[in-house]
């Protein structure tokens, strides 16, 4: 059984995901909740593991990789489980989350189109059937270039987002001012997020869906209006090729996620909307960590 995640959790995840390095007394006043009641509330959701682990993102570009979205459904005779199953062996699948109608929608990376072409051949060879990819944009910046200290500290970090200057410091053999000043400097430049990767099977309690939008002009501005619109209950969003806008959204029940998509299906400014509930979900980040590693490696 999953943990139970109430609305206090959801925001606690939300503060999180925007800087998981972020200190749990800092949090303690955004909420107005006591700093005990903050600890207690992520070491659960680390225990349960709602929370699997705290990772990093950064612009994959600058790893020579280009990233795309698709989406999959077993072919006839082919079980959902079992696809996703063959589908966690394909090195090059980033993360793959599976909706309640048994398709599912994956991430992966590829180097150039004769590896893009291996890759869905390897996806098709497992049973299943493309519904259709495209490449994303990315989010960081493209033309800052990452020192070999960041390249470091990335590496570290990978698995652990929220460990120590101090920690990161030792390991490294670097100065915690220079950990302090590189962390720092990615951060003020958004070459990095430090986010939690999330389990949505331990989740209990709530319901959490993704409603991603396609919007009829530039999205930002209209990501804006939702953010001030306190009907609407997300603690994740993100971007894949623009204009859209994706929410993770939760709520107690089916009608309250149903009530969400309706009102941003009906407002001037969305063009499609698009529900899916997730029930399963799965992250394989070797494929990065051993590009990382060979760039320090080169280096």
């Amino acid at each position: 059984m999953g943990h139970i995640v109430d609305e206090k959790d959801f925001e606690i995840l939300k503060i999180l995901d925007k800087n998981c390095r972020i200190s749990y007394s800092k949090i303690a006043e955004e909420l107005k909740l006591p700093l005990r009641n903050i600890s207690n509330r992520i070491d659960r959701l680390i225990k349960e593991n709602v929370i699997e682990r705290f990772t990093v993102q950064f612009n994959y570009n600058s790893l020579g990789f280009r990233h795309y979205i698709g989406s999959v459904g077993p072919l006839e005779g082919k079980k959902s489980i079992d696809l996703f199953r063959d589908l966690q062996l394909i090195s090059e699948i980033y993360r793959m989350w599976e909706q309640i109608d048994g398709t599912l929608t994956i991430s992966f990376f590829c180097k150039d189109a004769k590896h893009l072409e291996e890759v869905i051949n390897n996806i098709l060879n497992t049973g299943a059937e493309l519904h259709g990819y495209t490449e994303t944009r990315v989010h960081f910046p493209l033309d800052i270039p990452y020192s070999m200290k960041d390249w470091h500290i990335i590496f570290y970090l990978l698995n652990n987002s929220r460990a120590s200057k101090k920690e990161i410091a030792q390991a490294l053999n670097i100065s915690e001012k220079t950990v302090n000043r590189r962390i720092t400097r990615m951060i003020n430049m958004k070459l990095v997020s430090f986010i939690p990767e999330i389990n949505f099977e331990a989740i209990s309690g709530a319901i959490p869906a993704v409603i991603s939008l396609e919007t009829v002009g530039p999205s930002k501005p209209i990501y804006l209006k939702i953010k001030k619109d306190r009907s609407i209950k997300y603690w994740r969003n993100a971007g894949s090729v623009s204009p859209s806008i994706v929410l993770f959204v939760y709520g107690k029940k089916l009608t309250d996620i149903y009530k969400m998509y309706q009102i941003l299906k009906n407002k001037k400014d969305i063009k499609k909307a698009i529900l899916t509930f997730i029930v399963r979900n799965s992250e394989n980040s070797t494929l990065i960590e051993d590009a990382v590693l060979e760039k320090i490696q080169s280096g």
